[in-house]
């Protein structure tokens, strides 16, 4: 139960050191999140003794993103595929951290 709360505690630690030693850097910290996000929604489903489809619709969404980014860039000549990707990402990482917070609320 501990380990709940504490995975995505060092996540954030682990985004504050990196902000703090490279902040001048292009790669933003906080894209290393929902590494420790899905860890711990993983952990709650794990605590409820509920299937969880959370590593499945993570990876869903993943290859998606990837089908849809290759078919664009192709299509579009002028498309920035990395740049696609890091707003892809961001929106992950925004999910995940959603997703842990409402798996929190239901759990408590």
């Amino acid at each position: 139960m501990f380990q709940i709360i504490l995975v995505p505690i060092l996540g954030l630690i682990v985004w504050g050191l990196l902000k703090k030693l490279f902040p001048k850097s292009q790669f933003h910290s906080y894209v290393l999140l929902p590494f420790f996000f899905v860890f711990a929604c993983q952990l709650i489903t794990d605590h409820e003794r509920k299937p969880s489809f959370l590593p499945y619709g993570f990876l869903l969404y993943a290859l998606l993103a990837v089908i849809i980014i290759l078919k664009l860039a192709f299509t579009n000549k002028n498309l920035s595929v990395s740049k696609t990707l890091g707003i892809l990402w961001e929106c992950f990482t925004w999910s995940s951290g959603l997703w842990y917070a409402g798996l929190l609320i239901t759990l408590f």
